[in-house]
């Protein structure tokens, strides 16, 4: 893989012209930006000029930014590389490069479209672009995982293990340590839900149970409270103390005795002349 980033990145290897310090060189240019670069702890200045073959014409071309994407690389380690000067090829052509610089001195003029084409078609920069963007993809699918296994580990029962690391227990492990376990939905005999009985274990008749399979007001009580064993019917429930409030709103108030009015006897008439005296006067 080294080799085929040097042959994209590395001047060295994509130059279309190389030139010593002090000297020129001849190269037939595309129409496009070209740059010059020089190793990072040297300096030079350089010249471009049109020419037909045989002898330079007109004015040396102007510089320009000739901005690029990519900067020049190679895998050497502490080699660097420095752009001396850019120009933007108007005309297809021989062109002459003019370096002024120290003879020990190399530069390098490479074409910057074909560099970065270059990139582009290498099977190693490509597979690594496509694994960079496959992974942006993958990254939110596998945090949903993550944290939807993360979410199913924390509903189970952990405990230290004789080796110091937690381990699950298993779902009949806690009845061991006589931990009571909660009843499940599935095993009450009522929903719940609509406290409707199951069809299945519904109680028989003269049971203390509403109309149509429903709890009483009572059972309803148990329920909201928390009293699952107090929801059950009576003949469901297990052996052990009652609630006492279930206790007492079930007694029968006594019926008050009634009240017999007291009897009495008319007194007999007397047979004397009592009226009579009365009526007469003194």
């Amino acid at each position: 893989m080294g080799g085929t980033l040097n042959e994209a990145f590395d001047p060295r290897s994509t130059n279309v012209a190389e030139v010593s310090g002090g000297g020129e060189a001849l190269s037939d240019l595309r129409p496009v930006c070209h740059a010059l670069y020089v190793l990072a702890d040297q300096s030079a200045n350089a010249t471009l000029l049109q020419s037909d073959g045989w002898s330079t014409s007109g004015t040396p071309l102007e510089e320009s930014e000739c901005r690029s994407e990519w900067e020049p690389m190679t895998v050497e380690r502490g080699v660097f590389f420095v752009r001396v000067a850019a120009w933007e090829v108007e005309t297809s052509g021989e062109h002459l490069i003019q370096l002024d610089a120290d003879e020990d001195v190399e530069a390098w003029l490479v074409d910057v479209p074909a560099m970065e084409q270059g990139m582009l078609s290498s099977p190693w920069v490509l597979t690594a672009f496509a694994l960079c963007g496959f992974g942006v993809l993958v990254l939110p699918v596998g945090l949903t995982l993550l944290f939807s296994e993360r979410r199913r580990r924390g509903q189970r029962i952990m405990m230290v293990a004789a080796n110091g690391q937690l381990q699950p227990v298993s779902p009949g492990g806690m009845e061991a340590f006589g931990v009571p376990t909660q009843p499940r939905e599935h095993d009450l005999p009522f929903d719940p839900i609509t406290g409707a009985y199951r069809q299945a274990e519904r109680p028989s008749t003269g049971a203390d149970v509403a109309p149509d399979g429903m709890l009483t007001t009572e059972q309803v009580y148990a329920l909201m409270r928390g009293d699952i064993e107090g929801a059950l019917p009576p003949e469901a429930r297990q052996d052990g103390p009652r609630d006492p409030f279930v206790a007492t709103s079930r007694r029968v108030a006594p019926a008050p005795a009634e009240s017999t009015a007291p009897s009495t006897t008319a007194p007999e008439p007397s047979s004397g002349k009592d009226w009579q005296s009365w009526d007469e006067g003194p």
